[in-house]
């Protein structure tokens, strides 16, 4: 059978790229936030914050911004696979309409 729906096969293509960037991102952006926490507290102390919580806060925002990164990099690389995996499925029930129809006809 000839390969169909080539948009949706780019497209899922695109979301995995844009999935493994947007992890790549959140890990660097999470690591370059905590090593900013512990070295320069201004940023946070700029913020509102004081200057013994600073690096506290810092942690914190590290860790969400990382859960968060990677939660949407998860979401966005999944959403890829879902669309292969629909192809998949509609590949498969006209493969099986296919060989209903043949089967019927024989008889």
């Amino acid at each position: 059978m000839k390969k169909s729906y080539g948009v949706l096969r780019v497209l899922s293509t695109i979301f995995k790229v844009v999935g493994i960037i947007i992890g790549v991102v959140a890990v660097l952006g999470g690591l370059v936030m905590l090593v900013m926490s512990f070295s320069n507290t201004d940023v946070f102390v700029s913020l509102g914050f004081d200057e013994s919580s600073a690096p506290f806060v810092g942690l914190v925002m590290a860790l969400f911004g990382l859960i968060g990164g990677l939660l949407t990099a998860l979401v966005v690389y999944g959403s890829g696979e879902l669309l292969i995996l629909l192809i998949a499925i509609e590949d498969n029930t006209q493969r099986t309409a296919t060989l209903l129809a043949d089967v019927t006809e024989e008889e």
